[in-house]
């Protein structure tokens, strides 16, 4: 989609077609059907400067197609910004655009922050130092692995993910391994291994799951998962440590049955 040749009329008729097959118009939901050029051509000046003006010139109303369950502020904008640079995520302009064109169009809009720069400062964060793109390569990516390990740094998922965001983002994308567990293989190192080097004692369960409860985390099996918890969950299940999850989150002194359906 993204390299398709876009003019005011192929626009216009694209957005009819995607209204007519009962598509949400949202521009998150355009960038989730793979039409985030479209709406980046809509916000130029020379076509009709911006995705609501696009929309009503399909004879639509924006309102009523776009069907956005939370409206966009500055305060959410700087939040989701914070959010993706925890998780590690590559936030210059062309990789945001590329991974997050949703928020991208929104935080430059005139009414929020006018460019991504302005966004990204107003979230606190260096521009200069998110801006500088490095080249990653699958040679790269292993002698980097290899050069951490060498220095006796921990590449357990979780802990290289919050120690090397952007390393095991490109490791884990489909250009190059496809998952942590391949890069690391094929850096010649057993994955079992480094997977042991984070020891969870059990007192170190226990305040992480106290520490995750805490920021507003749920602790429930699947959002673990979903956060990298893997090791964690697994050394809890031991015998030796709590023997279940379940156990291990009421040891924090949390409810477990409460958090699971909640």
């Amino acid at each position: 989609m993204s390299r398709r040749k876009w003019t005011r009329e192929k626009i216009i008729e694209t957005i009819n077609d995607l209204h007519g097959a009962r598509h949400s118009l949202s521009t998150r939901r355009m960038a989730e059907l793979g039409y985030s050029g479209m709406v980046t051509t809509a916000y130029k000046s020379e076509f009709f400067g911006s995705w609501r003006d696009a929309i009503r010139a399909a004879g639509l109303d924006p309102k009523e197609v776009c069907k956005r369950k939370r409206k966009w502020t500055r305060e959410r904008i700087l939040r989701e910004i914070q959010r993706l640079h925890r998780e590690g995520e590559d936030l210059s302009h062309s990789a945001a655009k590329r991974n997050h064109q949703y928020l991208v169009v929104v935080a430059v809009d005139d009414r929020m922050f006018g460019s991504w720069r302005n966004a990204i400062e107003a979230a606190g964060l260096d521009y200069e130092s998110i801006s500088k793109h490095r080249f990653w390569s699958k040679e790269r990516i292993v002698e980097n692995i290899q050069q951490l390990h060498n220095d006796g740094d921990d590449l357990s998922h979780e802990a290289a993910k919050n120690n090397h965001g952007a390393l095991v983002s490109a490791a884990s994308s489909k250009r190059y391994f496809g998952s942590w567990r391949a890069a690391i293989e094929a850096a010649d190192i057993e994955y079992a291994d480094i997977r042991k080097i984070n020891r969870w004692t059990r007192e170190k369960i226990i305040q992480t799951i106290r520490d995750l409860h805490a920021q507003g985390e749920s602790v429930n099996n699947s959002n673990m998962r979903r956060m990298g918890y893997r090791g964690m969950m697994e050394a809890a299940s031991r015998e030796a440590n709590f023997g279940s999850w379940a156990a291990a989150v009421g040891a924090a002194g949390l409810d477990y049955d409460a958090i699971r359906k909640s």
